[in-house]
C-alpha cells in the first residue's frame, strides 16, 4: 500500500505548465506520468464525478444549486435569515467580503452555503443545494469502510496554504491519505485574470513548495497534483437579465434564471413566454441555448429539469454580468464554458508506480479508482472507469 498525498490546485491552467512560470513542475511532467484532464461544463458536479468515479449522466449533479419550483415560495422559518442576508449584502463592500460574511452567517444559521455565492436573498430558498441522489459510494465513505487514515482540508484563505504543504511530511506519519484543495489560484484568477502577475507569483509559489515537498517524500510516497480547470481571460461582459427587461420580461413573472458567469439556466411561466425568450436570446452573438446533441457530447442529457428547461450558453472569453457570483464588477478570469478551447486542468502522478496505460488526456472518474488502487483497496463494479496504475 503506498501513502497517497492529493493536492487539488484550484483553476491550474496548463498554460501556466511552462519552464519560465514553474520549472520543477514543467521538469516534473516530463519525467514522471502527467496528462490533462478532459474539461467538464459541470461546477460541483465535477467534484462529484471525482468522489463517485461516475460521470454527471450517472450521479445526476451538476450545478452547485437546483430549482425548486415557481410554486415554492420564501420560507416564513428564513424571514429573519433573509433579513440578516440584505443586510451582509447591503454592508460589504467587494464580493470577496460579501462572501466570506455570507459563509460566517449560512454557518451561523445552519443553512448550507455550498459553493460561495451572491443569490439574492428573496431567491434563496427556490435555489437549494443539490442533494446526493447516487446510491454509490463515495471515496471518502469507501476509505472509511476499509479503516484507512486520512485527512482533507480545504483552506479559506491563502497564507493558510503554504502552512498545510510544508505539514504534510509530519502528517503522512499519521495519515495513509491526505487530500488538499487550495483555492488560491481560483480567487487570485477571478480577480485579477490568468495573464496578471498575481497569479504569476502564486504559480511560483506553488512550484516551490511543491519541489520542496517532493524532497521530503519517502519512496512509499504518491504525491497527485491536479485541477479542475483552468481560468480564461474575460474579454466582454453582457447583463442578460437587463436585456430581457428591456425586451419587457420580467424576472419572476414570466421567467426565472439562475445566472452564472458562462450560463444562464431557464424556467418559464408557461410555452408563450418561453418561446418569446428564445427567439429574443437566439439574435444574440455571445451566447447560444444548449441543444439536445450539444447536452448529449456534454454528458448532460440524463440531468434533471431542475437544472435548467433551457440552458444559454456564453462563448468563450465573454461572461454574463452581474449574476449570481459577482454582482459589484465582472471577474477578470473565469472557466466553466461549455465548449472551451483555451486550456485544460492538469494531472501529474509522481512516485514509484506502475502506470497501466498512458494516455495524453484522462477523466475526472479515472481518480477516485486509481487512489483506491494505490491504497490497495477493491474497487467496486459502480465505478465507471478504470485506474491508471
Amino acid at each position: 500500500m503506498k501513502k497517497v498525498v492529493l493536492i487539488w490546485l484550484d483553476a491550474f491552467s496548463d498554460h501556466y505548465l511552462s519552464p519560465d512560470l514553474c520549472p520543477f513542475l514543467w521538469d516534473l511532467s516530463r519525467n514522471c506520468f502527467f496528462s490533462r484532464i478532459s474539461p467538464l461544463f459541470a461546477y460541483v458536479g465535477i467534484k462529484h464525478c471525482f468522489e463517485l468515479g461516475v460521470p454527471i449522466n450517472t450521479h445526476k449533479i451538476w450545478n452547485d444549486h437546483v430549482f425548486t419550483g415557481f410554486h415554492i415560495g420564501n420560507n416564513v422559518q428564513h424571514a429573519l435569515f433573509r433579513g440578516l442576508l440584505r443586510f451582509v449584502d447591503k454592508a460589504s463592500f467587494s464580493d470577496g467580503l460579501n462572501k466570506i460574511l455570507r459563509y460566517a452567517l449560512f454557518k451561523v444559521s445552519k443553512v448550507e452555503y455550498g459553493t460561495p455565492h451572491l443569490i439574492p436573498a428573496n431567491l434563496i430558498d427556490f435555489f437549494p443545494v443539490p442533494k446526493k441522489s447516487c446510491e454509490s459510494k463515495d471515496l471518502y465513505e469507501v476509505l472509511r469502510e476499509h479503516g484507512v487514515r486520512y485527512l482533507r482540508k480545504e483552506p479559506k484563505l491563502n497564507r493558510s496554504e503554504s502552512a498545510i504543504i510544508r505539514s504534510i511530511p509530519k502528517l503522512l506519519e499519521a495519515y495513509d491519505a491526505l487530500f488538499f484543495k487550495l483555492n488560491s489560484l481560483d480567487r487570485l484568477g477571478h480577480e485579477y485574470g490568468p495573464l496578471s502577475d498575481a497569479v504569476k507569483q502564486r504559480v511560483s509559489f506553488f512550484d516551490d513548495m511543491l519541489k520542496k515537498l517532493v524532497g521530503t517524500l519517502d519512496k512509499d510516497a504518491v504525491l497527485i497534483v491536479m485541477s479542475d480547470h483552468g481560468m480564461i481571460p474575460v474579454l466582454r461582459s453582457f447583463d442578460i437579465t437587463g436585456f430581457l427587461g428591456n425586451k419587457g420580461f420580467e424576472y419572476g413573472r414570466h421567467y426565472i434564471s439562475f445566472v452564472g458567469a458562462t450560463y444562464v439556466s431557464f424556467w418559464f411561466r408557461n410555452e408563450k413566454y418561453r418561446d418569446a425568450i428564445v427567439k429574443e436570446l437566439d439574435k444574440l452573438e455571445m451566447g447560444r441555448f444548449l441543444t439536445f446533441d450539444d447536452k448529449v457530447r456534454l454528458g448532460l442529457d440524463k440531468i434533471g429539469k431542475e437544472y435548467g428547461e433551457e440552458i444559454f450558453v456564453s462563448e468563450e472569453h465573454n461572461v454574463f454580468f452581474p449574476e449570481f457570483y459577482h454582482v459589484r464588477k465582472p471577474p477578470k478570469g473565469i472557466h466553466g464554458y461549455a465548449f472551451g478551447k483555451y486550456d485544460m486542468p492538469i494531472f501529474l502522478m509522481y512516485g514509484d508506480v506502475s502506470i497501466s496505460s498512458k494516455k495524453s488526456k484522462i477523466d475526472f472518474i479515472d481518480v477516485m479508482p486509481t487512489v483506491l488502487r494505490l491504497l490497495d483497496l477493491p474497487i467496486s463494479s459502480s465505478v465507471e472507469a478504470k485506474s491508471l496504475v
